[in-house]
């Protein structure tokens, strides 16, 4: 392909898409990647043998080996942060407001209310897996 062939280009993050049904949490033998009970999914670093299965589960590219700790790695969503009512690092970082976070069982979230307003795209749908990260405006090509 031809640079200059290229008519638009579309920047997706690699970060967890905190599945609603995730093949990470159903893969691991050990119960190391879990999702806590309003929804996040998280990796216990004490229990990952690093085996690597849900590396290769995940169809978002999102989890990779920690060549120090030699356990799987991936983005947590600022679990830590989210707790103490803060926004995650990258929400906060992000100095054009790209990136939101929200509560989408809250109907009166602003994200909840542009989910619902607005159109907007997950990532592989057809995987099943119900991602919980959404994209507004995401070309058909892209996802």
């Amino acid at each position: 392909m031809n640079p200059k062939d290229i008519v638009k280009a579309f920047f997706v993050p690699k970060l967890c898409n905190q599945c609603d049904s995730p093949p990470c949490v159903q893969v691991c033998p050990v119960g190391a990647t879990y999702q806590t009970p309003d929804g996040i999914v998280l990796i216990d670093r004490k229990w990952c043998i690093g085996c690597g299965y849900c590396i290769m589960s995940c169809p978002y590219g999102a989890r990779f080996f920690h060549p120090i700790h030699k356990v799987a790695e991936k983005c947590t969503f600022c679990f830590h942060r989210l707790r103490k009512g803060m926004k995650t690092a990258c929400v906060d970082a992000c100095p054009f407001g790209a990136r939101l976070i929200g509560n989408l069982k809250d109907p009166n979230d602003p994200v909840t209310r542009i989910v619902l307003s607005q159109r907007v795209a997950v990532l592989k749908d057809s995987f099943g897996t119900k991602p919980q990260v959404y994209y507004l405006g995401m070309d058909e090509n892209v996802r």
